[in-house]
């Protein structure tokens, strides 16, 4: 995003690692950390620099999400390289990069928080600066713990290349130091709320607050199952969503599709956005932050640079995109309507081709549609780079928080107040967060003689913006489409009663439809799924998914919950089923088991580090 340019023009000196003079000459292009750390500019310039570790194309900028967090039952890769996601070994080069990707942000913020309380500055300023690094070291070291298992725990800067036999510290500890540094973050942060700052690109203290609460649920489930650590998951999510003194600073997006929208037309929206990771330019003149991930490889398939490249490389399974209510009312043909506005948003129903210029084409084979969740054409950056996209990756929606909030006080005190929290996910995904809109509309009467097809107009009811296209053949209108809903905002307006329909046009005459419009218990949750902690439980394993699609969290909830190799079976059971014409569908699942609950140490780091030792199945 443009506040990127400025957030990241100085960090290429601030983020050199400390080693040992090797040779009698000084460098000029080498920052000696002891002249640096000196005054408050120097500071933001290194923790710029923790900051862009994670934004490299070695961890966030493609290789973990498009390598490690791909095949699951919501998603799977096309390519041959995507089939082989669960047979990396300890000599993978892209499993090598995160890991040491990771390490280099941990060795940066340690840097900074070793010299930060020397520097004479605004006691302020300092604390937000020290309480961003400690948090970003607590978060990558809980994307090390989470995806390795144990690891080595450093905690201050590695001086010589000599220091690089440290022994794998227990889970246990890790995840206690990952709490500590963020915890102690939170506490520095008071200053750096969402309101204040107005953009996503950094850390706040309420996106501590809900990282906090991912943390402890993963504390709380599989491998260590440590279930009192639910409480602390729901005093966090609750400190986000019911904020002591103060007026709540998040809320939802009342439109899915708005947020994807607004991560390409270069918008904030920090209520709904926690936090995510910057992106910005296009490569021009070689200067880039670009990513190869949100638009690019997880996109929709297209070939003309001026739409937008995308090698649409990530497909939507069919589980995901049947796991959304559908209109049994509905006239659309394969596929029915569905009253859940994210499921046409996140599985594309069309793709623009492989020509040089793009020519919309719609999918009707649910296998075949791509991940749809960031889209280039949207992109307002000009010209668009073939390879990277400045769209910005979320680590952190408020619509997670909720939720997380709803898993963790299911867990602690059982259903009776936790399923609101997923209603009200579930109330924007059918645009009903703030009030009522268009639901289906019924042809009453086909007329005859249209030859094209007619202009449906919807007015009155109290609202404003829903449309809608109608369906034609043998010269009779044979269904409406709804296009959208109506006017999707806090404010609306919204439709208090039924609008009237009216056909024009298309050569013909005759046609008539009447429209029902939604009501406020719609998107809620059924009687049978708030009816016990196990019923809604396993509701809000699926609306994780549904909401969260492609943002990196299913295979980690699926590890958490101790279902993830069980899971992956029951999906290649389904998908061998249920395959239609795709391919590669299965070819990961089929490789899954109990060994790829963590990820291989590099073969590399264990040849340097004597102490090291392997997962186990590698």
């Amino acid at each position: 995003m443009k506040q990127l340019k400025y957030f990241y023009l100085i960090i290429l000196a601030a983020i050199t690692t400390s080693c040992q003079k090797v040779l009698d000459t000084n460098p000029t292009d080498f920052i000696d950390p002891k002249a640096f750390y000196k005054t408050p500019e120097q500071l933001q310039s290194a923790l710029n620099g923790v900051y862009n570790a994670l934004g490299t194309i070695e961890v966030y900028g493609n290789n973990y999400l498009y390598m490690f967090t791909t095949n699951t039952d919501e998603s799977y890769g096309k390519t041959v390289e995507l089939t082989t996601t669960y047979q990396y070994d300890a000599a993978d080069a892209k499993n090598e990069l995160f890991w040491k990707g990771l390490y280099t942000g941990i060795q940066r913020a340690n840097l900074l928080l070793s010299k930060v309380d020397d520097v004479e500055m605004d006691q302020t300023a300092k604390n937000v600066i020290k309480g961003q690094a400690l948090f970003l070291r607590g978060f990558q070291y809980f994307m090390l713990v989470s995806n390795y298992g144990d690891v080595p725990l450093i905690l201050t800067p590695t001086a010589s290349v000599t220091e690089v036999n440290i022994a794998r510290t227990p889970m246990r500890e890790v995840y206690a130091q990952i709490t500590k540094d963020m915890i102690d973050a939170e506490s520095l942060l008071q200053t750096q709320t969402a309101t204040a700052l107005g953009m996503g690109g950094k850390v706040t203290r309420t996106a501590v607050q809900g990282m906090l609460a991912r943390v402890y649920l993963y504390m709380a489930g599989f491998p260590l199952n440590d279930t009192e650590k639910y409480k602390d998951a729901l005093f966090w999510a609750d400190k986000v969503v019911h904020p002591t003194g103060n007026a709540p600073e998040h809320a939802l997006n009342p439109d899915y599709r708005d947020i994807f929208l607004k991560y390409a037309k270069e918008q904030y929206d920090v209520k709904e956005s926690m936090w995510e990771l910057e992106f910005w330019g296009n490569n021009t003149g070689g200067v880039n932050f670009g990513n190869t991930y949100t638009g690019r490889f997880c996109g929709i398939t297209c070939n003309d640079a001026n739409k937008g490249f995308s090698s649409g490389s990530v497909n939507a399974t069919r589980k995901l995109y049947n796991s959304y209510q559908l209109n049994p009312l509905s006239t659309a043909t394969p596929n029915k309507a569905s009253f859940d506005w994210r499921r046409d948003w996140n599985c594309a129903n069309y793709t623009w081709g492989s020509g040089a210029t793009a020519v919309k084409t719609n999918v009707t084979n649910t296998w075949l549609m791509n991940a749809g969740k960031w889209r280039r054409e949207y992109e307002i950056v000009e010209p668009k780079d073939k390879n990277y996209t400045s769209q910005n990756f979320a680590f952190l929606r408020y619509s997670d928080v909720l939720l997380m909030l709803a898993e963790a006080e299911n867990e602690v005190n059982g259903p009776a107040n936790a399923y609101q929290y997923v209603n009200m996910v579930r109330k924007r995904a059918y645009g009903i967060l703030y009030g009522n809109v268009v639901k289906h509309i019924a042809v009453t009467k086909g007329g005859t003689g249209y030859t094209s097809v007619p202009t449906v107009t919807i007015t009155g009811g109290g609202g404003s913006g829903a449309t809608a296209e109608a369906t034609i053949s043998a010269g009779v209108v044979t269904g409406i489409i709804i296009t959208s809903p109506g006017t999707l905002t806090a404010s609306g307006p919204y439709y208090t009663t039924a609008p009237t329909i009216t056909i024009t046009g298309g050569g013909g005459s005759g046609a008539t439809a009447t429209a029902t419009i939604t009501q406020s218990t719609d998107a809620d949750l059924s009687t049978l799924e708030i009816s016990s902690k196990t019923k809604l439980l396993d509701a809000i394993k699926e609306e994780r998914s549904r909401e969260l699609c492609f943002e990196g969290l299913r295979r980690n909830d699926l590890i958490r919950w101790g279902k993830f190799v069980a899971d992956m079976k029951a999906f290649l059971t389904y998908a061998n089923g249920n395959a239609g014409t795709a391919t590669n569908i299965t070819t990961a699942a089929t490789k899954v088991s109990s060994r790829n609950i963590f990820m291989p140490i590099p073969i590399h780091d264990i040849q340097l580090n004597n102490l090291l030792v392997q997962n186990p199945g590698y």
